[in-house]
């Protein structure tokens, strides 16, 4: 998981969770006032009710006092019902209100609250005309009239929630839209603050394999501009450590390659001296005699491949990333091709096999030696590993023309036994040979040579693709360079 999305997702769940147990101590609040602003209402219209009846009822003869009372109904438009008692008389109820007693006095008396002239009220919950109502009993004794008159108003609880629900989803939406902004504003945020993150990604991302220079990255964030500095001081101790290794396999390559001339040159001296003494008329040549030619003989086979691998290793690093990072020029890769193979021809001739090389007149803007030392390694790998008689393909051709991904391509491809796909990336390693130090085809050799091929193609940002030759069944090696032409006009002009 990104950061920016655990960051996004963490924060917005601790934002829904703070405000959704928010939202549910507001209901619960809510609900507690509403039902209080509610239980008021009633109450509030129970007094209005009983001021009337008992004005009215003080201001009766005293001979009416036990007149028999006809119940009045009094229409209703809201949501309440009413009743107005008289003793046990029904004198007063709305027409949505039943004929008979709501809530019984002893219920209406029970936990009463004494507010003046023996006045009690109570409140309840009671089933009704198919509804469930909250109920306010309010009752008053009358000592004077001899009477004791109870009001008793009622509202849905089913329009009490509607009403709450009201209040409080006009109260939540608010929340709810605020979430949402809140959330767009936290993806915002954590967006821009992780953009130092992906840029500090895509420069790490341009550097090849032995670019330890440091990285040019202006941050205003304290903590990644220190990760900035820890890296670029790693950069600088791996190429300190770098430098030391390729120095130290310089210096022995040329330390070596002294006292190996010497050796060569006595080893030579040796086969020359055993072989101009077994040449000689009337001479007994012996086993021991073939065997000690043998040995020479392996012996100046195996200087040879220790002064290759020591020109290997000087060559490698003479193509270093600083150095062609700072040598690169414009050349004709046609006529470097050529120069590659003249310089081959000896050992092509040797082997009786054909060379081919179509190339269109191409420049390519690179590091000169390298390319050189790259085609002379390929060349002379499909040269080693082609059988005699056998034939070499070697072209160069710009594709994608007119295109802006415009590359040139420099294939090299042979009538050789070739590789098993499934070590088309071994190959790459040092000192990796197919079948070991001794190939199939009897030719000694180092294992740096495809290994310098491919460091080489990563310096200059250049593609490898291997495959099997469909014209002359070998292998196939193409590296694609970036075409520079369009970028070289634009420089020009």
């Amino acid at each position: 998981m990104s950061i920016r999305r655990y960051l996004v997702l963490t924060l917005f769940s601790v934002l829904t969770l703070i405000t959704f147990i928010a939202a549910i101590q507001g209901y619960k609040v809510s609900m507690s006032r509403a039902e209080k602003q509610f239980d008021q209402q009633l109450l509030d219209i129970a007094y209005t009710l009983l001021a009337v009846q008992t004005t009215k009822l003080k201001t009766t003869l005293p001979n009416n006092t036990h007149k028999s009372h006809q119940t009045t109904q009094v229409a209703q438009q809201g949501s309440f019902a009413f009743q107005v008692w008289n003793n046990d008389k029904l004198v007063i109820k709305s027409n949505n209100a039943p004929d008979h007693l709501i809530v019984s006095p002893v219920l209406a008396y029970k936990e009463s609250h004494n507010r003046s002239d023996k006045q009690y009220s109570h409140f309840s919950e009671v089933n009704f005309l198919d509804k469930r109502w909250r109920v306010a009993a309010l009752s008053t004794e009358m000592s004077a009239q001899h009477t004791s008159i109870t009001v008793i108003v009622a509202q849905p609880l089913q329009t009490q929630f509607a009403l709450a629900q009201e209040l409080i989803l006009a109260a939540v939406t608010p929340m709810i839209i605020a979430i949402i902004i809140l959330s767009f504003l936290i993806y915002i945020i954590i967006t821009q603050g992780l953009k130092p993150l992906h840029r500090l990604r895509t420069e790490l991302g341009k550097k090849n394999t032995n670019d330890f220079s440091p990285l040019n990255l202006q941050v205003n964030n304290t903590e990644l501009a220190d990760v900035v500095v820890t890296l670029n001081q790693l950069f600088s101790r791996l190429d300190a450590a770098f430098q030391r290794e390729r120095h130290f396999a310089e210096d022995a390559a040329h330390e070596l390659k002294t006292p190996l001339s010497v050796l060569k040159i006595n080893v030579h001296n040796i086969t020359q001296d055993i072989s101009a003494r077994l040449s000689v008329d009337n001479v007994i040549v012996t086993e021991n005699d073939i065997r000690r030619l043998d040995s020479v003989k392996e012996l100046i086979r195996s200087v040879d491949r220790m002064g290759h691998v020591i020109d290997q290793i000087l060559n490698l690093n003479r193509t270093n990333t600083a150095q062609i990072a700072h040598g690169s020029t414009r050349f004709n890769l046609n006529s470097l091709l050529q120069q590659v193979i003249a310089e081959l021809y000896g050992d092509i001739l040797g082997k009786e096999q054909t060379i081919v090389l179509e190339s269109d007149d191409i420049y390519l803007s690179a590091h000169e030696f390298s390319v050189h030392l790259l085609a002379v390694n390929l060349i002379s790998n499909a040269n080693k590993y082609t059988p005699i008689g056998g034939k070499i393909n070697v072209t160069a051709k710009r594709l994608n023309e007119g295109k802006a991904d415009r590359k040139i391509a420099l294939c090299v491809e042979d009538s050789g036994v070739g590789i098993d796909p499934e070590e088309y990336q071994r190959i790459f390693d040092r000192f990796y040979r197919v079948g070991g130090d001794q190939h199939n085809s009897n030719v000694l050799g180092c294992g740096l040579g495809l290994t310098i091929v491919k460091h080489i193609a990563d310096v200059h940002g250049a593609n490898i693709a291997l495959s099997s030759s469909t014209l002359l069944k070998g292998l196939k090696i193409e590296v694609y360079f970036k075409d520079n032409k369009a970028e070289k006009e634009q420089g020009d002009d």
